[in-house]
């Protein structure tokens, strides 16, 4: 019996690998583009038709001799390696004739280039990756490359192409990746002759400005690394988490982790942010070659990276929280005659450069959070009166009244000698929900209850943390009613259950009885907050996440709420305390403060 596996001939091999590199157009794309980059290119030129079947690319770069245009649609030629060892060490985007002749395989394509040695440039043709024919043009410096016929000898692939919408939407994007680590060369993306997407090679800011417009970047800051967006443009899902290392847009599942990880307490839950990550990493430290597209990267210690990255970004937070607020001329305003048009037109904006990871950074700075009582400062005898109505000791009701009262005029005693240091003044409250202040001439307005739940959340997460929670028996213990899984529960996790400060006891089959709970005094829902616990503790969560989200929820239940008024000296105690502790949003990521610039309403009123 004769062999059956046969050795395949060298068409149908190229064929094959050319599956591995060239998916679709918009990996083709990616190809060449990365390409221009590699040559130096400034300015790049993309033409696309057809659904993605026609491209031609055209770069002002360094340009291939005519010996080297030859070998670019060879297989294995490359001028990146001349030793293993370079294979682990590359800096630029590949391999130049890896993806040539991957296209070429699978295409009708032309390839004129020149060098600035030549005097003409060389012009070579080839079918299905045999070259046709061979001649010279006259042509500047640079490389121009065309596609025809896409995948024609490949009708299973062919098959599988998407709509011309979305095949044109992949390559719109792939472009918009590559457009914006590479913000110093000019790219122009046509569509059946429409310009679609058109960068002018000026920086990173004006890329961002001319790729998503004027109102991303006032609401992006930009740190060591990149650029971070506020609340106000999150996103619905992880598309616009963008990674780039090493200069090379690629996916890291560790780096977008510690990205969301480090927005946990500044955005509402299921939004993600807007953020932009250049990273500088030794090529020895990283893995892009995980898959062919080289659309995912791996490191060689997570955990160091993952660390870096969310505190790299938390301590930027803490530093900049003021800044990080959304800003107010960005939100839409309805006069009676016209919506208002964004005033920032004709701002310059700086150049940006990254700088490398694994710099050494300073550690994040402990805030003190004193104590802040929860409930309000009582003003009269008959509020005291009704909170202590139920105290059956006399000498104990005499002695606590005398406390509020001596806390009251400490209170403003306190007040006074703050008022002459403060930069802020404050003129009242809106709807018993918002706190309306004047600070350098701007129109300021705070949330009432959002001020307060920040404050009861650094409060509680220093006593957790710390594990200073202190806990109280209840006058009216609390019988709750519980199943079988959640009685379960509660049998297993007696210990973190105390941690937290509840104590409890069966009470019959299906019910117990909860005796102690955390001394803070809760608005709403000592009950609702223990269920809480019980259904995160079912999910096999880590303690120190759960331990968040209960300080979350505890803080929110009791905080001052939106409809319940406060006098001056409540509103002054709650302002000053969180400019103490210099964080501006809640815990669930939504803004304490909405700032009016002078500017603005002077603009709003036609002054200007």
């Amino acid at each position: 019996m004769g062999s059956v596996i046969k050795i395949l001939d060298e068409t149908i091999s190229n064929i094959i690998a050319a599956g591995e590199v060239v998916e679709n157009p918009e990996s083709m794309i990616k190809e060449l583009l990365e390409n221009s980059f590699d040559a130096g290119a400034k300015n790049i030129v993309i033409s696309v038709e057809n659904s993605g079947r026609y491209v031609k690319i055209t770069d002002n770069g360094s340009g291939m001799s005519k010996e080297d245009i030859f070998l670019s649609i060879e297989r294995h030629a490359t001028s990146k390696i001349l030793n293993k060892e370079d294979i682990f060490n590359l800096k630029t985007y590949g391999f130049r004739g890896e993806a040539l002749a991957s296209i070429a395989s699978v295409s009708k394509l032309s390839i004129a280039s020149r060098t600035s040695l030549d005097e003409i440039g060389t012009v070579i043709l080839s079918n299905s990756g045999n070259i046709s024919k061979v001649f010279e043009k006259p042509m500047n410096i640079g490389t121009e490359i065309e596609v025809k016929d896409l995948f024609f000898n490949t009708p299973a692939r062919l098959k599988f192409l998407r709509s011309k919408a979305t095949e044109y939407g992949k390559i719109k994007d792939i472009v918009l990746k590559e457009a914006l680590v590479n913000y110093n060369t000019s790219i122009l993306l046509n569509f059946d002759n429409n310009e679609v997407l058109r960068t002018s090679g000026k920086g990173i800011e004006n890329t961002l400005i001319e790729i998503f417009g004027k109102n991303i970047l006032k609401n992006m800051l930009q740190f060591k690394y990149g650029f971070l967006g506020n609340s106000e443009i999150s996103r619905g899902n992880r598309d616009y988490i963008f990674t780039y290392f090493n200069n090379r847009y690629a996916k890291s599942k560790i780096v977008e982790t510690a990205v969301i990880d480090s927005y946990y307490t500044k955005l509402d839950k299921g939004k993600y942010p807007f953020v932009i990550l250049f990273i500088d990493i030794d090529p020895t430290l990283i893995d892009v070659n995980v898959h062919p597209t080289k659309k995912v990267v791996k490191f060689s210690n997570d955990a160091n990276i993952y660390s870096t990255i969310k505190n790299e970004i938390l301590n930027f937070f803490d530093n900049n929280e003021l800044e990080y607020l959304p800003k107010i001329e960005n939100m839409q305003y309805k006069s009676e005659e016209h919506t208002l048009k964004d005033l920032s037109q004709g701002e310059n904006y700086k150049i940006y450069e990254g700088e490398r990871l694994f710099e050494k950074t300073d550690n994040i700075v402990a805030r003190d959070a004193n104590t802040l009582q929860n409930k309000t400062v009582y003003n009269n005898y008959e509020i005291i009166k009704k909170k202590y109505e139920k105290t059956e000791n006399l000498e104990n009701y005499t002695n606590n009244y005398n406390t509020e009262i001596q806390n009251e005029v400490s209170t403003k005693e306190d007040i006074a000698i703050k008022k002459e240091n403060r930069n802020y003044k404050i003129y009242g409250q809106l709807n018993n929900m918002y706190i309306l202040v004047e600070k350098n001439g701007d129109l300021e307005i705070y949330d009432q209850h959002i001020i307060h739940e920040r404050i009861l959340y650094e409060e509680l997460k220093e006593k957790y943390y710390s594990k200073e929670i202190r806990v109280k028996p209840l006058l009216v213990p609390i019988v709750c009613v519980i199943d079988y899984k959640q009685k379960e529960i509660l049998e297993k996790n007696i210990n973190a259950f105390e941690e937290f400060g509840f104590y409890y006891n069966e009470f019959g089959e299906n019910e117990i009885i909860i005796r102690k709970v955390p001394d803070f005094e809760f608005s709403e829902g000592v009950k609702s907050v223990f269920f809480e616990l019980i259904d995160e503790l079912s999910k096999g969560n880590d303690i120190k996440d759960i331990r968040e989200k209960i300080i979350i929820s505890m803080s929110c239940k009791g905080a001052i709420k939106a409809g319940e008024p406060l006098d001056i000296n409540e509103m002054y105690k709650i302002i000053d305390k969180l400019h103490s502790i210099g964080k501006y949003t809640c815990p669930h990521g939504r803004p304490i403060i909405i700032k009016i610039e002078k500017d603005h309403l002077d603009k709003m009123f036609k002054r200007k």
